[in-house]
C-alpha cells in the first residue's frame, strides 16, 4: 500500500478537535529518535483531561500507546531516520474520538496540545444528526502541488464535511460514501486515492490527490447520493506546477554582457538563469542549475527560487580570457558561460552566453593632431575609445569633448568663441550602452570644433580635450590648435 494512501485511511477517523504544536529542542533525544510531548484539554473548559487513551501510529516507527496523567500530559517515542508523520488517536468516554497528524524529526521533541470535543456538542442537544443535505469542502493542506518526479510536494490532503438540513455534521448512523473525482485537469496521470471515501462519526472524510507529469489546474468534486437526491460539493481547484526543466524555457543571461573586469581581480559579475517547464510554469523550487566558465571562476551551482530563478557570480581571476581560455570564434577578451540542468527523462538542458571582459580605458587613433581653423570655419576629428584589445568599454562609460580658449591679455580686446560637438552624443557628451563588439558610435567617434565668432578675425590658441570616465577607469587626450 502506498504511503499516502495509508495516511489517508488512518486520518479518515479524525474528529474535529483543536491541535497546536511546536518543536521543542531544549531536551533533544538522541539521533534516530523523535519524541512527542503532548497535553490534552477539554475544548469547552480548557481544563487538562486525565485518563485519555492515546495511540500513536508511525509509518516507519510502529505503534506506541500512553494514557494522560492528572495534568493531561503524555509522552511517546518513535524511531525515525529524518522526519516522519505520526497519527495520534485519542479516546475517552463522553468525548468525541479525536485524531491528529503530527510531524516529528530525528533528535527533537515535538510538543502538541490537543483539545477534545464533548459528545454533547455534536448535533442539536446531542441527539444525533439528520440525513445528509450538503457537502462542504473543509480545505486542502496545500493548494499547489508539483509535477510527479521533480522532488517536490506531489500530494495534497483534501477534506470534506457532510451536513444535515440544520447545518450539523452528520453522525455515524447517517454516514455516506463520497465519490471524489477530477472533473477537469491536465491529463498527465493525476489521480485521487482513495475514492470513494466514507464519512466518520463527525461527518468528515479525507482523501489525497497526487500530481501527474503535466502542469495545469485540476477541478475536483465530491458527490454522494441520498435516496434519489444527488449531492455535489462545489469544485475544488488544485494547481499542479513546477514541472521538469524544458529546453525551450531555459534562459541564461548576465546583468550585463560587457564586464569591466579584464584588468581587475575578484570582481563579481552576476549571471542569472530562468527555468520553466514545457507549460511555461516555473520549475520546482530548489531545482539545481550548474555553471561552467572557460575563464575566471564561477560559483558551481544555484537552486531555483519559487519563480524558477537563480543567480551565480562570475569572479574575475585566472585564467583570464586569452588564448585557449578565450572564445575560439571571437578571440581574446571573449568567453562563453554555460549553464545546464536535467530535464524529463534525464535529458540535459543547457544554454550559454557570450560575454566580453573589457579592460582599462584608452583614447587612441586621434586625427588630426593639430588644427588651424579659418574664420567662421570648422574642423572634424576622429578617434577611438576602447580598452587595450580594441574592445568597447562597459555600460555607463561617459565620453565627453570640450574646448578652452585662453582669455586675451587685455580684457577689453575681442575674443574668439568656439563650439564643440560629439557624434554620437548630445551637448558634447555620450554615454555608452552595453556593447561587446566594436564599431561606429561604439569604439569609433568623431567630434567637430567650430569658430563661433566670425566677426572676430584674431588668431586664438584653443585646447581641445576628450575625456573618458566610467567602470573601466579614466583617460584624457588633449591637442592644441588655432582658430581665426
Amino acid at each position: 500500500m502506498k504511503k499516502s494512501v495509508w495516511i489517508v485511511i488512518l486520518v479518515a477517523a479524525m474528529a474535529a478537535g483543536v491541535i497546536s504544536c511546536k518543536n521543542d529542542n531544549t531536551a533533544s533525544p538522541v539521533s534516530g529518535q523523535g519524541k512527542i510531548s503532548g497535553t490534552v484539554t477539554d475544548l469547552t473548559t480548557s481544563a487538562p483531561m486525565a485518563g485519555v487513551a492515546v495511540s500513536g501510529q508511525s509509518y516507519a516507527g510502529g505503534t506506541q500507546t500512553a494514557t494522560t496523567d492528572a495534568n493531561g500530559q503524555f509522552n511517546l517515542s518513535f524511531n525515525v531516520d529524518s522526519t516522519t508523520t505520526v497519527l495520534l488517536s485519542l479516546s475517552k468516554t463522553g468525548w468525541r474520538d479525536t485524531t491528529a497528524l503530527v510531524s516529528i524529526s530525528s533528535g527533537s521533541i515535538t510538543s502538541v496540545t490537543i483539545a477534545m470535543k464533548p459528545k454533547s456538542l455534536v448535533g442539536p442537544g446531542g441527539g444525533g444528526s439528520g440525513l445528509a443535505q450538503t457537502v462542504a469542502f473543509l480545505g486542502a493542506d496545500r493548494q499547489e502541488i508539483e509535477v510527479r518526479g521533480v522532488g517536490g510536494n506531489e500530494t495534497a490532503l483534501l477534506s470534506w464535511e457532510v451536513r444535515d438540513s440544520l447545518g450539523q455534521p452528520i453522525d455515524a448512523a447517517h454516514a455516506v460514501q463520497l465519490s471524489v473525482t477530477i472533473s477537469n485537469g491536465p491529463n498527465g496521470g493525476e489521480y485521487i486515492s482513495p475514492s470513494p471515501i466514507t464519512t466518520n462519526s463527525i461527518g468528515q472524510a479525507y482523501t489525497t490527490v497526487t500530481a501527474g507529469t503535466r502542469s495545469g489546474v485540476m477541478q475536483i468534486v465530491a458527490t454522494t447520493t441520498v435516496g434519489t437526491r444527488v449531492i455535489t460539493s462545489t469544485p475544488v481547484r488544485i494547481i499542479i506546477d513546477a514541472g521538469f526543466p524544458d529546453q525551450t524555457h531555459f534562459t541564461i543571461a548576465p546583468a550585463q554582457y560587457n564586464l569591466p573586469i579584464l584588468d581587475w581581480v575578484n570582481v563579481l559579475s552576476p549571471i542569472s538563469v530562468l527555468v520553466g517547464d514545457r507549460y511555461s510554469n516555473p520549475v520546482a523550487q530548489g531545482t539545481a542549475v550548474y555553471f561552467r566558465s572557460s575563464a575566471g571562476v564561477i560559483e558551481p551551482s544555484v537552486f531555483t527560487s519559487r519563480d524558477g530563478q537563480g543567480t551565480a557570480n562570475l569572479i574575475s581571476g585566472n585564467p583570464f580570457p586569452y588564448g585557449q581560455y578565450a572564445s575560439v570564434t571571437y578571440g581574446n577578451g571573449y568567453q562563453y558561460i554555460v549553464a545546464k540542468t536535467v530535464g524529463e527523462g534525464a535529458v540535459t538542458i543547457t544554454d550559454s552566453i557570450l560575454v566580453l571582459w573589457s579592460g582599462k580605458a584608452l583614447i587612441t587613433n586621434f586625427s588630426p593632431l593639430t588644427f588651424t581653423i579659418a574664420n567662421g570655419g570648422s574642423q572634424t576629428f576622429s578617434f577611438t575609445v576602447s580598452d587595450e584589445l580594441g574592445h568597447p568599454l562597459s555600460k555607463n562609460t561617459v565620453i565627453s569633448v570640450s574646448a578652452a580658449v585662453p582669455p586675451p591679455p587685455d580684457p577689453n580686446d575681442p575674443t574668439n568663441q568656439v563650439a564643440v560637438s560629439l557624434f554620437p552624443g548630445q551637448n558634447g557628451t555620450f554615454v555608452m550602452g552595453d556593447e561587446i563588439f566594436p564599431g561606429v558610435g561604439i569604439t569609433q567617434f568623431t567630434c567637430k570644433l567650430s569658430d563661433g565668432t566670425s566677426n572676430v578675425q584674431i588668431a586664438t590658441y584653443v585646447t581641445l580635450t576628450v575625456a573618458v570616465s566610467g567602470p573601466n577607469g579614466t583617460a584624457t587626450f588633449t591637442i592644441d590648435g588655432i582658430v581665426n
